[in-house]
């Protein structure tokens, strides 16, 4: 199983208008996404109108049902630029009620907190098996739950 963290750059702006559980991108790291890998979105405190606006807070984790070839069905998304779509089981996502800070997590070592969050997380990349965990520890015991019956909990 592959875990990718996401930046969420458009978080306000897509939670409003109520998107659908869709990834569009033209990373090679999504495109070779299979059923069952997981995406973990993370945005900034500036996404949730929070204080510590340059932090980062996990928003949602989503487990990828398929990938396929952009469509080109949303004019927001043309094929030319996204060239996949990354779509998630509805049933297996969680949205955080409560956003989880873990800028300490991804934040790079001595990098300046006044510099946002999504500086430094420009492009998915995959989570190593120490982030994952620690991602896995801060969202705490609903994801953990679900994370270990299989969701069924």
């Amino acid at each position: 199983m592959t875990d990718v963290l996401i930046y969420w750059r458009d978080y306000r702006r897509n939670k409003a208008a109520e998107q659908r559980a869709v990834w569009h991108s033209s990373s090679r790291v999504l495109g070779n996404l299979e059923s069952g890998d997981c995406l973990w979105l993370v945005t900034s405190g500036a996404n949730l109108c929070h204080e510590a606006k340059q932090a980062g807070f996990l928003v949602a984790t989503w487990k990828v049902r398929e990938v396929v070839g952009n469509p080109g069905d949303d004019p927001a998304y043309p094929p030319d630029d996204y060239r996949y779509r990354v779509v998630a089981d509805a049933e297996e996502a969680i949205g955080f009620k409560e956003p989880v800070l873990v800028d300490h997590i991804l934040r790079p070592h001595g990098a300046d907190k006044a510099v946002s969050i999504g500086r430094f997380l420009q492009g998915p990349r995959r989570l190593d098996e120490q982030k994952l965990r620690l991602l896995r520890a801060a969202a705490g015991p609903d994801l953990a739950l679900r994370w270990l019956t299989g969701s069924k909990a």
